[in-house]
């Protein structure tokens, strides 16, 4: 979905964007297919159909550039939007949004249960001999979403999309809004929900890992700077994914 790219230039990435947004008021935003259902705290609401295609890449940039604020989207003509635009790309609404889906979109590659680009078969059929409540986080099928949620419920494999509105994570079909994706993450693996344990890549999973959400869980994130003993690469990589899931 969201990807660093270290052979493209951060003003090339810049352009992609503004010339995405162009491209998305000549043709209006999909809707999504079918009702939306009520949110209940006992169940997450399940996502209509999906593209069955894998959606194209929403973002080049080089993480070790620091952007301007009034940088984040610039415009592209000629040869170099036909050559470098996917077909399909989100804009983003503001330089807020940009870097609030830059750093989720770091924070799950620290996450171990982030899949990248990944259809919904095939997330379904990875999830379909998982125990219930099993869930992961991959890139969105639809053009104009970013995440999607998969997880093996009752009635099997379902996905949902991650919308993002005014700077808020939600759950297509519910009400409930979230400062962050583990924010809302963290709600839907509360005893009253369905969702259990993320399916992670790596399997087993590495030691390190286990002990970081060990130390955010015990000592909370906000304190992990102020902990005596500890390393600065040590604080930085417990920094890099502060979430306990």
């Amino acid at each position: 979905m969201v990807r660093d790219d270290h052979d493209r230039t951060v003003v090339q990435g810049q352009k992609q964007s503004c010339a995405a947004e162009t491209q998305n008021q000549s043709q209006p935003a999909k809707e999504p297919a079918g009702p939306e259902q009520a949110q209940s705290p006992e169940r997450v609401p399940a996502e209509s159909q999906e593209p069955t295609e894998k959606k194209l890449d929403l973002l080049h940039w080089k993480t070790h550039v620091e952007e301007d604020d009034d940088t984040w989207c610039l415009p592209v003509t000629g040869a170099d939007a036909a050559e470098s635009l996917p077909t399909h790309l989100r804009p983003f609404s503001s330089a807020a949004e940009y870097k609030l889906v830059k750093q989720t979109y770091q924070r799950l590659q620290h996450s171990g249960y982030y899949w990248g680009s990944m259809t919904m078969e095939e997330a379904h059929q990875i999830l379909s001999q998982a125990p219930l409540g099993t869930f992961l986080i991959r890139d969105s099928g639809q053009p104009d979403v970013f995440f999607t949620l998969s997880y093996q419920s009752d009635d099997g494999p379902t996905s949902v999309r991650v919308q993002l509105n005014n700077l808020l994570f939600s759950l297509y079909g519910s009400h409930r809004t979230f400062e962050s994706l583990f924010a809302l993450l963290t709600y839907y693996t509360s005893s009253s929900c369905k969702l259990t344990v993320p399916y992670r890549k790596q399997r087993p999973e590495r030691l390190k890992q286990i002990c970081r959400r060990a130390l955010i869980g015990s000592y909370g994130a906000q304190n992990i700077s102020t902990l005596p003993g500890l390393s600065t690469q040590v604080k930085d990589y417990v920094n890099a994914y502060p979430c306990c899931i």
